[in-house]
């Protein structure tokens, strides 16, 4: 007995060792590195030094306290004044290297602007809105601008555009010469103007395209520019400073003497220009053999006619022409109707078009130019109908033509129809009847609209127009009343394209949901300004509804301080308002030439929620609207850092259990 418990008590140290050993194979934990590096770049060094007077050299190098990474320096590094010659810049370690091209002038001081193209190497933590300064001179400006550039159609931070100021205070300055100064917005559309000298200054936004720093008003640029002329001040104050313990918990507040800027709100709405941009022709493609498109960048007033140059039509109508389909801009599409046209691979044809006079723009002037029309799916055709698979075919009537194997019948093609919507319809719903090609002869005897009761059908009245920004579209219209339904038929044949295709027959049933599945919204609109020189009558203003992606879905004129939507679906919806200045239902642009600024756009910042069978009436006084505020969940140009997943470490060094109750000792070596 007293052996075995000799024996027992020899094997403890044993038995207590394998326990933990199998308690620790249970309980793994993830190894880590401590706290992940949150914290941008920090400036260290420089050659020559961070504010430097009377510097005559043209290389910089700025040193940071960790490896760094620079992003597309000659897109988003900015050095003022503007230089003629992109400087040389690179990042190499820890260190970024600029080479100036351009000879530096006397007494003026110098900014690169990093604006938030610095990140660490590792955790691409942006160092924002870095800037080096030094001056040629004995004196360096300080004074600086800030405020935020806003897409004035939909409030989205505008994102990487030059903004800049002018000393010359002249309407002409803007387009005839450069920037004095300029930076460029970060991902929140934010901008700050360095390094600027006591003045008075006007303050523009610019989508530079041929990158002159001037605005062109016939190269189709964006543009911004702020009403008053802005006089840069600064002072010292009293501001507090937190110190924080981590990325949530605040240490300590204490009270620091700054430097204060101003302005630092400016907002600058940034729009197209409504001047007619200057005419020419932007594409041309041939998408299928048959068919041809010239795009422009602005209507014309007739369709130029093609003249062909490698092939010799046998009819005088060897195309007909229609209106394309192209929402920023204008195009024509061009018909072959001749087979033995549209089978040649390449067709050269000579185009005579108006456009823009190089030299004055206010001018137009005929341009000739040779085009080259390459049908490019031509060989990749060839090889699919090699291996085509049998078509399944119609029957033609003809029992001889009939019995002829598959492969040898000619297939039925048909003239595609679609008709939209089909199943259920709204009260305010147009049927939409859309073909694949143009149509010989539309006309309201091709289609029967019938509405029935029980089993009985009865032929109701419409009308029928062609839809004016649809190519090959015809709408059908009528008042429809809830749970109506309805049935759109077209008889076969009764509608041919211009390739000999007919339609084959075709029935659509429609229903109209009853007046219980929809809502109701109404909102009085409170705050309008005034308009007129009486400043009684409020600014005509529009509102409308919008969908989760920010897409337009209804609209209501405001009348009598009263915005009305009937019959929506149950949804979530968000809503803005356009001030509609000219009254003509539409959001129009700026115009510098007038200077006149966009019409102003606001977002109502919380949803309505419309349900079934209900009413809801809400007050929306836009005085109290932060012009430029938008719903944070429709800002579609949203920071990185807001949609960059950050890791928690706390959580990822917590031991986690085994999914097994049995413990993995295989690996520990036991």
């Amino acid at each position: 007995m007293k052996q075995k418990i000799r024996y027992f008590i020899l094997r403890l140290p044993a038995v207590f060792l394998l326990s933990c050993i199998l308690f620790t194979c249970a309980n793994i934990g993830n190894p880590n590195g401590g706290p992940y590096d949150e914290d941008p770049p920090k400036f260290v060094d420089s050659k020559p030094a961070m504010k430097q007077l009377n510097f005559k050299g043209k290389k910089i190098e700025v040193i940071f306290d960790e490896y760094i990474s620079i992003e597309n320096p000659n897109e988003y590094v900015i050095v003022t004044p503007p230089q003629k010659q992109n400087p040389f810049i690179q990042a190499v370690g820890k260190k970024v290297t600029v080479e100036l091209k351009d000879s530096l002038i006397e007494n003026t001081t110098y900014t690169i602007d990093f604006t938030s193209s610095i990140a660490d190497n590792n955790e691409k933590n942006v160092l924002e809105n870095f800037s080096f300064a030094f001056a040629t001179g004995d004196v360096l400006d300080t004074l600086q601008i800030s405020g935020v550039l806003i897409n004035a159609e939909d409030l989205e931070p505008v994102q990487k555009t030059l903004v800049g100021i002018h000393q010359d205070l002249s309407d002409t300055a803007f387009t005839k010469t450069k920037f004095l100064r300029t930076s460029k917005t970060d991902e929140r559309g934010r901008f700050i103007i360095h390094n600027i000298t006591p003045g008075e200054y006007h303050l523009f936004a610019l989508e530079d395209k041929n990158r002159n720093y001037a605005y062109d008003k016939n190269n189709d640029e964006a543009l911004a520019f702020y009403d008053s002329v802005i006089v840069p001040v600064c002072e010292r104050a009293m501001v507090p400073d937190t110190i924080w313990r981590d990325t949530v918990t605040v240490d300590t507040v204490l009270l620091v003497e700054k430097t204060l800027f101003y302005p630092n709100d400016l907002t600058l709405w940034f729009f197209k220009d409504s001047i007619t941009p200057r005419q020419r022709m932007i594409k041309r493609e041939r998408p299928q053999d048959y068919i041809f498109t010239l795009k422009f960048n602005a209507p014309m007033d007739t369709f130029p006619v093609p003249v062909p140059l490698n092939f010799d039509p046998r009819d005088s109508l060897w195309y007909i022409t229609q209106r394309g389909e192209d929402p920023e801009g204008f195009s024509i599409n061009y018909w072959i109707l001749d087979s033995t046209i549209y089978k040649i691979d390449t067709l050269s044809v000579e185009l005579t078009y108006w456009k823009n006079n190089d030299t004055i723009p206010e001018q137009m002037e005929l341009q000739t130019d040779t085009l080259s029309l390459v049908n490019r799916d031509a060989a990749q055709k060839k090889k699919k109908t090699s291996r085509k698979k049998p078509v399944k075919v119609r029957s033609s009537g003809d029992p001889a033509a009939d019995s002829l194997p598959a492969e040898e019948k000619e297939p039925v093609i048909f003239l595609q129809v679609a008709v939209t919507p089909s199943g259920t319809l709204n009260p305010d719903d147009i049927i939409s009847v859309r073909f694949n090609e143009p149509v010989m002869e539309v006309y309201k005897e091709c289609f029967v609209l019938e509405t029935g009761v029980d089993s009985v059908w009865e032929p109701v009245d419409f009308e029928l127009h062609e839809d004016p920004f649809l190519a090959m579209t015809y709408n059908i219209i009528r008042p429809f009343k809830y749970e109506e339904r309805y049935r759109l038929t077209i008889d076969s044949a009764m509608l041919c394209g211009v390739y000999g295709h007919c339609n084959d027959s075709m029935t659509v049933g429609m229903t109209v949901k009853g007046e219980k599945d929809y809502g109701h919204l109404i909102v009085a609109v409170q705050g309008l300004p005034s308009s007129g020189d009486s400043g009684r009558t409020a600014v005509p203003a529009f509102m409308e509804l919008l969908n989760s992606s920010g897409a337009p879905v209804a609209k209501a004129v405001v009348e009598n301080g009263i915005a009305t939507f009937r019959d929506m679906n149950p949804e979530k919806y968000y809503a803005r308002i356009i001030l509609d200045r000219n009254g003509n239902g539409m959001w129009d642009p700026g115009s510098y030439e007038k200077r006149l600024q966009p019409e102003q756009v606001f977002y109502f910042m919380l949803q309505f929620e419309i349900r079934q069978n209900w009413k809801i009436e809400e007050t929306w006084d836009i005085s109290n609207s932060k012009p430029g505020e938008k719903p944070y969940d429709l800002i579609k140009n949203k920071p990185k850092e807001d949609t960059k997943k950050k890791r928690d470490y706390r959580e990822e060094s917590k031991p986690r259990k085994s999914n097994s109750s049995t413990p993995h000792i295989r690996g520990l070596g036991i």
